[in-house]
């Protein structure tokens, strides 16, 4: 039997400490302005195909960024060799980049009046997706496969099921005084049945259950029965005719549209031209009746969305129809 008993990482890097640290040694160095990330974390991931262990996985990784600005010029490195000497191989690496690079005007860091911060429990992190042991996560791979093929004999065959577990830290400092950290965690179990018809004919589909902790995921045999409904309901489909009719969305489709907007909308998109909402602020792109919000504050199921700089800034990219603002980060969870 496969055995595997990843666990949540121990270590006694201070990842604020290390970002700070590097901040200072670049400007010290000559940088006008510096930021870092660090980033730790561990993974999980087990595959199960017919009944078998396919694929299994344990890792963790750190990482270390540095942005560094030699005034409106700037260079960025990163590295996963966090001794002394390859925190100074970044340093330079950094500042030899900034060196050769084009001027920006619009690039810098934010005024130290605009950073923010969100308080209290931003419900990304829980140590129970680590609470099940190896033999247990291969199970409940186990048992949203076999939910999945178990209720018509047409479901023949399968991709597989699948648990996977990871948590992580993240830090961020730069020169204008902004220090801030925060873990996150994530469990998720899924399924992938294939079906064929009398006529030989295969489909296949999926389902899948992920959230920041291990109590709020749908069970495997949940997850496997919806994969095959939605597998089984392929079977028999038939092209329709070319033509102009309302159409309706699942979920899991819908809020990709809502975060291809955002996309679009970001700073750094418009800036490149690399949007179709390029030139557009101020113009009608909605319904009448539809208003965005961007608000990274926000408590959903997952937790917060992506904290950035100036997370309890909240604001309306798009209201009743024209693009009122564009984002500089954003990350859609529904």
């Amino acid at each position: 039997m496969v055995q595997a008993t990843a666990q949540p990482s121990n270590t006694a890097i201070d990842l604020e400490s290390l970002v700070s640290d590097v901040v200072a040694q670049a400007m010290k160095a000559g940088a006008s302005d510096a930021e870092a990330v660090a980033r730790e974390g561990d993974e999980f991931s087990v595959n199960v195909r017919m009944g078998e262990v396919e694929t299994l996985k344990e890792s963790g990784s750190r990482g270390l960024g540095l942005r560094a600005f030699l005034g409106k010029r700037s260079g960025s490195a990163s590295t996963s060799d966090l001794t002394p000497d390859g925190i100074r191989q970044l340093v330079e690496g950094a500042l030899a980049l900034a060196k050769v690079t084009e001027e920006d005007p619009f690039s810098g860091l934010p005024d130290a009046g605009e950073f923010g911060s969100a308080s209290g429990d931003l419900h990304l992190y829980f140590d129970d997706v680590y609470s099940l042991d190896g033999a247990e996560r291969i199970e409940w791979a186990r048992r949203a496969e076999a939910a999945a093929m178990a209720p018509d004999p047409r479901i023949t065959n399968s991709d597989g099921g699948s648990f996977d577990a990871a948590t992580g830290r993240k830090a961020f400092a730069n020169s204008r005084g902004f220090v801030g950290s925060y873990r996150t965690s994530y469990a998720g179990v899924s399924a992938a049945p294939l079906a064929m018809d009398a006529n030989g004919k295969m489909q296949r589909d999926g389902w899948w259950s992920s959230a920041r902790r291990l109590k709020l995921l749908e069970s495997p045999e949940a997850v496997g029965a919806e994969a095959a409904r939605r597998t089984l309901r392929r079977l028999g489909a038939r092209r329709v005719p070319t033509q102009r009719v309302p159409t309706v969305f699942a979920p899991e489709t819908a809020r990709t549209f809502v975060g291809s907007v955002f996309e679009a909308a970001s700073g750094d998109a418009i800036w490149r031209t690399a949007s179709f909402l390029a030139g557009k602020l101020g113009e009608t792109i909605g319904a009448a009746n539809l208003t965005i919000v961007d608000d990274n504050t926000m408590l959903l199921p997952s937790g917060v969305g992506d904290l950035g700089l100036r997370p309890s800034t909240t604001r309306a990219c798009l209201r009743c129809g024209p693009l009122s603002s564009s984002v500089e980060s954003c990350v859609i969870t529904c």
